[in-house]
This record gives structure tokens, sequence and C-alpha cells, in this order.
């Protein structure tokens, strides 16, 4: 009963927000969204960057933000905030010519023809499940998903791809034509195809200057997703940061470990089993340095590991519940065939650690990027920028 209620309440929000048209769409506006404005981050971010690079103040950008301060100081002159869901925010969707997110577009929008709503996505490659399996929710829960999906999907104009096989997939499951996903990869990976040494050495000193991280320690990313749905989340433990596993990449790598742990930003934090040098990165605001700092990850599901596979830096995937989260949720790629190896034991981990081969490691990461037809070229950011240039320029 409360799914249709919700649902039906969205349809009637859209019809009553058909008001807003007395405002007319300010042609060279775009509103910029990433976490439903938890974060200055993710693809909006870099699309907005590269906007702001190459066309400068010929649009106005207006970001949601629920903490403005996120944005960075050389951009606070040219750009607009507003908080998610509030009064200037709706105003915004009404009004912006373009609507760039990686969440997609709030369902109960009126959207415009004259409107383009861009969707970037926030997980590359083709792992884990958009959804939870249907007989996992109740039959109105599932209605309602699919409803709002389908709604979504009719006012998306572009949906940015990292692969073949995501545009394959994700053509289904966001209910949008193949047509419409560009085949352009995602803007936050471009920086792994450029940043320099040079740079890349400075923000990491800052980096380990900030968190009191010893300069020689090898940096672990830990970043496991989050289990159960939105409405009833499961816990997570750090427990791959024990001493076995430090002990393993010790002998491994040859240097000391301090383990950089991440939560999802949907997942509850659970108990904490270690006594080893860890540094809680959970509300660090941008997944992509971490992932540009980090000498080696640890992961499980997350789409993260389509991201550092582009560094070519050993990662390795702890999934003790593997059988569980099958059963639940499901893959769109069998986990045999990603780019890391895996175990459902902390022993098998080990394992993995110390048996890593720098050249057999390589050598699958090219060929899963190969199978699934990886898009990633380092110019997603340009692309994008050029393609929300071209329309605003009529051509």
């Amino acid at each position: 009963m409360k799914f249709n209620i919700k649902y039906y309440i969205i349809l009637l929000a859209s019809i009553i927000l058909r008001i807003g048209y007395i405002f007319p769409v300010k042609k060279n506006r775009i509103l910029l969204s990433s976490d439903e404005g938890l974060r200055y981050s993710c693809n909006p971010k870099y699309i907005f960057e590269k906007l702001q690079h190459k066309y400068g103040n010929r649009f106005e950008y207006i970001w949601v933000l629920n903490k403005p301060n996120q944005i960075p100081n050389r951009f606070r002159k040219n750009i607009k905030t507003t908080k998610f869901l509030s009064p200037k925010h709706i105003y915004y969707l009404l009004t912006s010519e373009f609507i760039i997110s990686n969440l997609g577009v709030e369902p109960f929008l009126p959207k415009r023809k004259s409107q383009k709503v861009i969707s970037t996505g926030h997980g590359g490659g083709s792992y884990k499940h958009m959804y939870m399996k249907e007989h996992m929710l109740s039959a109105a829960e599932w209605k309602y998903i699919t409803r709002i999906r389908d709604i979504r999907g009719r006012m998306t104009d572009f949906v940015l791809s990292s692969c073949a096989k995501q545009t394959q997939e994700l053509s289904v499951d966001f209910g949008v034509d193949s047509k419409k996903f560009l085949q352009s990869g995602f803007p936050r990976n471009d920086r792994f195809f450029s940043t320099t040494d040079k740079s890349k050495e400075q923000a990491l000193k800052n980096f380990c200057s900030q968190y009191n991280i010893p300069a020689e320690n090898l940096l672990v990313l830990y970043a496991p997703t989050f289990r159960g749905t939105h409405r009833y989340q499961q816990p997570i433990d750090n427990d791959i940061c024990i001493k076995p596993v430090a002990s393993a990449i010790y002998n491994r790598f040859g240097k000391e470990v301090t383990f950089l742990y991440r939560r999802h930003r949907h997942s509850i934090p659970g108990n904490d089993n270690s006594k080893l040098h860890i540094v809680d990165v959970t509300d660090y605001p941008d997944m992509q340095d971490l992932l540009e700092f980090a000498d080696i990850m640890i992961t499980d599901y997350s789409s993260s590991i389509w991201d550092f596979c582009i560094t070519r830096k050993p990662a390795f995937l702890y999934v003790p519940d593997l059988q569980k989260f099958m059963e639940e949720r499901g893959f769109y790629t069998p986990i045999d065939l990603w780019p890391y190896p895996y175990s459902t034991t902390i022993d098998g981990l080990c394992r993995l650690i110390n048996n890593y081969s720098e050249e057999n490691s390589i050598n699958r990461i090219i060929a899963h990027q190969k199978e699934v037809g990886s898009h990633e070229k380092g110019n997603a950011a340009e692309k994008v920028s050029d393609l929300i240039n071209n329309i605003f320029a009529g051509i």
C-alpha cells in the first residue's frame, strides 16, 4: 500500500510542478548533482571541471550540494549551489537546459522537450546487478522500483557507458534504449590516463601528512560495497584489516601496511576487529583520489574494481558471503571472469597475496577489459563537454 501511495504522490507532484512552466528554460544553465547533494565528486565533478576549463563562463553552473563549502575555492565565484530537494533545487530542475546526475533524474520532474538529462552513472564495468533480485522484495516494492525506473528511463536522453557489456545490461535495467548510451568511458577515470607523476607525488604527500601516515608505508585500500538494500542495510566489519593479511602483504611486497578503510555511503559500521594501523576514509570526498593513492586494493563486489584495474595496480577480492550475495543480487559477469582473483576466506586471501604475479595480473586485466569492450580512453569528460556545447550551439 505504501509503495502505491509513494508512486501516486510522485505522479501528483509531477502534475502540480507543471505550474513551474511559467519559468522559461534557461538555455545555458547546467544543473549538476552527485549522490543527491552529498558530495562534490564522481562523474559530474569531472564533467563540470572540463566544461569550466574548456568553455569558461559560456554556461551557468548550479551544483546540488548540501554542504556548499565542498566546492574548490577557484570555482566558487562562478557557480551557484542549492540543497537537495530545496525549493531552489526544484526551480533549477524546472529551468535548466542540462541536468547531469550520477543517480538519475528526480522522477517527479515534469521534463520539457528543450531539457536534456544526462545520467552519468556511478559504477563502471559490469559486475553486481543494479537491483536486488525480485524474490528478495515484496511484490509492491518491486512494482514501485520498476515504475520509477521506467519514468526515469523515459526522461533520460544520454547515459554514459564504461564498456559495451555495461550498455548491454543497463539498457535493460535502466529501461533506456541502447542508442542513448554514449561510448565515452567515465569522466572520473580520465585522470588515470593523464595525471603526472609529480602531481601524484605531491597529492600523496599531502594526504599522508593530513592523516599522519608514514611516507614509507604501503597504502592498502579496503573498500567493500554495501549489503542488503538502502532500506535494510547490513553492517560491514573491517575484518580483512587484521594481522595475517598485513603479514602476507609485508611478505610479498616488503613494506609495512596502513589500511585505508572506506565503507560504502549506504552501509553502516560493523565491529572493528583490528589492532593495526587503520585510517577511516569513509568521509573522504573523492574516491578517485584514494584509488590513485592506494598501492593495493582489497574489495568485494564494488564497481571500484573497474576504476582500479585501469591503474594496473594489484587488487584482491574478499567475498566471504559470495553464495548469499549471488542468491540475493547476482552478477552480470561471472565472478571468475572479473579482473582480480577472489577468496571466500582470510587464509585464501593471504594465499592470493603471497602468490601475486604482476605479469599475470596485468594480463588478466587486459583480457577482461577486452572481453567487456572497455570504452575508457582518458577523454570521457572531453566527449561529454563537447556534446553539451554542441547541443547548446545547435550543432
